[in-house]
């Protein structure tokens, strides 16, 4: 019989809750926060984790994840945490890297990559070859048809839409509600529908 452990949970903002109860769901036997910037009770400084620690980075912004991952001094485990919940199809032809969160309702159909500290929030689907980079965070209720490329960093609003084999640029922004119907430059925004930039 394993035993469970402790989910370390950075930063101690409203995602984490979703992350912790998560955990549970995950066979972790509980969890704990770390925080440089909130004082309270049961909050502890990041400084306090220790080598080899199981560490979720739970924050929706994909900048803030990567700032706080490359803050980070020490060898600690980054869990991919998918809850019981989620749907992968076909789960051998899907690769998922380290620190990733697929969170309640989701689904992942075939032949997809995801790369690290990727963010999956409730109730997303991820059509067929599709492929994310690092630290992509998709927000509640995103859709990706088949074939569509997030480069590295890119964040992807509720319930936006990106139809069939287009590619977002590497640090791009999709406003929540959008329809990307176009390919979408680096470290841009695009909004509406169709999505255009502003």
């Amino acid at each position: 019989m394993s035993i469970k452990k402790t989910l370390h949970i950075l930063p101690a903002g409203g995602f984490s809750h979703e992350v912790a109860a998560m955990a549970l769901a995950c066979d972790f036997s509980d969890s704990c926060y770390y925080d440089d910037y909130k004082q309270e009770a049961g909050i502890k400084s990041p400084s306090e984790l220790k080598v080899g620690a199981p560490v979720a980075l739970a924050i929706g912004s994909s900048q803030e994840r990567k700032n706080i991952y490359t803050s980070l001094k020490g060898n600690y485990h980054f869990p991919s945490l998918i809850h019981p919940s989620a749907l992968l199809l076909s789960p051998e032809t899907i690769r998922i890297g380290q620190g990733a969160i697929i969170c309640a309702g989701c689904i992942l159909t075939t032949k997809i990559s995801l790369g690290d500290f990727v963010i999956i929030n409730l109730h997303s689907s991820v059509g067929h070859d599709c492929v994310l980079g690092d630290f992509v965070s998709l927000m509640p209720g995103a859709r990706l048809s088949g074939g569509v490329i997030l480069e590295d960093g890119v964040y992807v609003g509720t319930n936006a839409s990106i139809l069939p084999g287009l590619r977002i640029g590497a640090g791009a922004t999709i406003g929540a509600g959008a329809v990307v119907t176009k390919d979408v430059a680096p470290n841009s925004t695009v909004v509406g529908v169709p999505a255009k930039a502003i």
